[in-house]
């Protein structure tokens, strides 16, 4: 999954690095060929150390990746173009298991095959989309009242407050001064997780700076609550959080989240 975004980044990348250098097509090859390079890893290097800062041996194979892909015969295009869209079918399975969906290799590719081969799967397309609408359906379901109890469980607990909004809150360090305001910029340590404990964002040790009220309405809240040294812990329904859009891939709709913030200041 990390290397999704490079293989599409990389496909974008030569489209442009190729009108960049169109002009020095005239220049002698070791040139050109350093330029388009350079101008390639300009475009690759910064997903690249985000997901990978400090792994050569990551970064080793990637290369290795790129040099066998130009070591391919034209015989073979066909079989690695299938390899490149096995890669995102996997990640996009890997996904919705992710999300509850239950799905096994082998009984997708027997389908997948069975219809490339010019058969069926006993499927139309449209049974199919009403289907998988149906099991998503369920599954949604499913999931708000697993959302719903963790809230609950929490509201339940000794020191948890819940205002009016649906944000719980629990005071784990009370801090000291002015509370910041909607108009405010803070800076902040925090670490955010889903209802079954998964952390999807975190600052770790490096603190961060936002405004207040740049933040999904539920963090915006807990943050007027808070006084600088203190530390709180968050949970946020949906409804206050990303609501059923959800966030990328992190973040599923509807989904709870707990965060653990410090304010470390209010910026003046």
């Amino acid at each position: 999954m990390k290397l999704n975004l490079l293989r599409r980044t990389a496909l974008l990348t030569v489209a442009a690095a190729a009108t960049t250098v169109a002009a020095a097509q005239t220049a002698p090859a070791d040139s050109t060929s350093t330029a388009m390079a350079t101008i390639v890893a300009g475009y690759l290097q910064p997903a690249f150390e985000r997901q990978y800062p400090a792994d050569d041996t990551a970064r080793q194979m990637f290369v290795d990746g790129i040099a066998k892909a130009f070591a391919i015969e034209p015989v073979d295009e066909v079989y690695y173009q299938g390899l490149a869209q096995g890669l995102n079918i996997r990640d996009n399975l890997v996904q919705l298991r992710a999300e509850g969906y239950i799905i096994d290799n082998a009984a997708f590719l027997a389908a997948l095959r069975a219809i490339l081969d010019g058969g069926n799967s006993g499927m139309t397309v449209d049974d199919a989309k009403r289907y998988m609408d149906s099991v998503a359906r369920r599954l949604s379901q499913q999931e708000q009242a697993r959302q719903t109890d963790f809230l609950a469980a929490q509201a339940a607990r000794k020191g948890v407050e819940k205002l009016p909004s649906g944000l719980l809150f629990e005071v784990i360090t009370e801090g000291e001064g002015e509370h910041p305001t909607a108009d405010d910029t803070v800076e902040v340590l925090y670490t955010g997780c889903l209802a079954n404990g998964n952390v999807f964002d975190t600052t770790e040790e490096n603190a961060v700076k936002f405004p207040v009220k740049g933040l999904i309405p539920g963090f915006s809240e807990g943050l007027m609550l808070m006084r600088p040294g203190g530390t709180y812990r968050l949970y946020i329904p949906a409804e206050i959080g990303y609501g059923q859009r959800g966030a990328g891939r992190d973040i599923p709709p509807g989904a709870a989240l707990e965060f653990t913030v410090t304010l470390l200041d209010i910026v003046k």
